[in-house]
């Protein structure tokens, strides 16, 4: 049986692991997206000499924002809710 101690060592090796694979990914990332930028150029240098359009490449990375839109005074999302409202009977559940 494991103690508490074994299990925290344990989760302490998995972060360990995981952080260590992400920054290595975070680095093969940063690498393509200069390679990306590179070829972009060349093939935007030989679309100038040829008459083609230059290529446009988006910006790749995305970004999120976690919101809490359940504040004071606001009605959570839940099917028994949003059935309430149909029904008719409010969200006083009468």
């Amino acid at each position: 049986m494991k103690s508490f101690k074994d299990w925290l060592g344990e989760g302490e090796s998995l972060h360990q692991q995981a952080l260590a694979e992400y920054q290595d990914l975070e680095r093969q990332l940063e690498d393509l997206e200069k390679r990306l930028a590179i070829k972009k150029d060349e093939v935007n240098q030989i679309a100038a000499v040829v008459n083609k359009p230059p290529v446009e490449a988006p910006n790749r990375r995305l970004t999120a924002e976690l919101m809490d839109h359940h504040t004071s005074g606001s009605v959570a999302n839940t099917p028994a809710t949003i059935a309430r409202a149909l029904s008719g009977r409010g969200l006083g559940g009468r």
